[in-house]
């Protein structure tokens, strides 16, 4: 089970100014959306690269080597644990990711050490399976493997 850092997801209310930062103040590029699924679980048209309505909740950014290392810029919402029916909420004050090639193998450790995480499956990005855990800390983590 290796794991490997993907990506920090930033928060904030104000999208256009989280936007501004990181791509005018940072430089970041701006990444092309991939395809996206809403909160309920439904697709979201599948063109979420090409829906700029995307940029009011979330942006991608290159924090270098492209898909290797990311920026997730997205609108904060403080209810979207709990709406799901999960004690854990990635979207309140944001997260760090890792990507991992077994989801099943974290799952199972986690288990095993008595660590409880969100399950929450696909639900954010088509194609990727996501778990989320919080450290003795307090910080969210999310553990996320490609379907595909």
């Amino acid at each position: 089970m290796e794991l490997r850092l993907h990506h920090v997801n930033v928060v904030s209310d104000n999208m256009e100014e989280l936007h501004n930062f990181y791509s005018e103040v940072l430089g970041l590029e701006k990444m092309p959306m991939p395809p996206m699924i809403d909160h309920i679980g439904h697709e979201a048209d599948g063109k979420a690269e090409d829906d700029e309505s995307w940029r009011d909740n979330v942006g991608f950014f290159d924090a270098g080597g492209g898909d290797e290392l990311q920026i997730h810029a997205g609108r904060r919402q403080a209810y979207i644990g709990p709406l799901m029916g999960h004690s854990i909420n990635p979207l309140l004050t944001g997260h760090f990711a890792f990507r991992t090639d077994d989801l099943d193998a974290v799952r199972k450790q986690l288990t095993e050490k008595n660590i409880p995480f969100s399950d929450y499956g696909e639900w954010a990005v088509k194609d990727w399976d996501q778990i989320f855990l919080t450290d003795p800390a307090g910080n969210v983590i999310e553990v996320h493997q490609l379907l595909r």
